[in-house]
């Protein structure tokens, strides 16, 4: 039986990893005019890749007034272009924190890019792939730009945000039913061991939904920053409401 199970688990894995049929394609997401260094208009694109078992890498490329590819900066896991009218951009790099700034004295003037139309996706199977990266430099954000990332996050990822919030606030009530339990007095051994286990099974329900919170917001491309502090953020709220109530209850009570 056991000689079964591995023979499907080893097709499934062969099956996944050698056929290209199960990838979609390589495709643009957001699209924005950047003035060059130079003082022509471009185009900056972020790509998006096949993640298959986990998020979408993300690269960004730059392009230029006639559509051919100058610049292609390493994968991430989370990317946003921030730009004015006049072609002034900020191209973020949320996995690493940096900010990547053009680097004219390594472009690579290279092939025409596919446009956005999906018929011309096959085509870009070619810039997605690799490791190779050409045309940027990256540095430390000022305060002011990662405030700005901050509120790109926020605005971007705000559903999964609000979904780890009621996470973290569940996972805070589940800590205080367990301290609840902890401090109350116990005489017999059987009442000790259903306390132990019902601490035990609330410790397992905390841990599972920070790990159902911690994978779909990995899959969504949020990074590890905002997801904890999305938890925290769930958990403070809960133990401010917590607060308040005693407060309330406390100034209500008779004298």
């Amino acid at each position: 039986m056991k000689q079964i199970y591995a023979f499907f688990l080893m097709l499934a894995i062969t099956v996944i990893g050698a056929s290209p049929a199960f990838a979609h394609r390589p495709y643009f997401t957001q699209v924005e005019k950047i003035r060059l260094p130079g003082g022509e208009m471009g185009e900056a694109r972020l790509l998006n890749g096949d993640g298959i078992l986990g998020p979408d890498p993300v690269r960004v490329v730059l392009v230029d007034g006639q559509g051919r590819l100058l610049a292609r900066s390493h994968k991430s896991r989370s990317m946003a272009l921030a730009c004015r009218e006049e072609g002034q951009c900020l191209i973020f790099d949320f996995s690493t924190g940096k900010i990547l700034d053009p680097d004219p004295s390594s472009f690579q003037r290279g092939p025409i890019v596919p446009s956005l139309s999906d018929d011309e996706r096959e085509g870009l199977w070619g810039l997605e792939d690799g490791s190779e990266d050409w045309g940027f430099t990256d540095r430390d954000p000022s305060f002011g730009e990662m405030v700005l990332g901050y509120r790109i996050i926020v605005s971007s990822k705000l559903p999964e945000i609000i979904v780890n919030a009621i996470t973290g606030a569940l996972c805070a009530l589940l800590a205080a039913a367990a301290f609840i339990i902890a401090r109350q007095i116990r005489t017999r051994y059987f009442e000790t061991f259903m306390a132990a286990f019902a601490i035990l099974l609330i410790f397992g329900m905390g841990l599972f939904l920070t790990l159902i919170s911690g994978f779909f917001s990995l899959m969504g491309g949020l990074t590890l920053g905002p997801w904890l502090a999305s938890l925290c953020l769930g958990g403070g709220l809960f133990g401010v409401g917590v607060l308040i109530r005693k407060r309330s209850q406390t100034q209500a009570a008779p004298e």
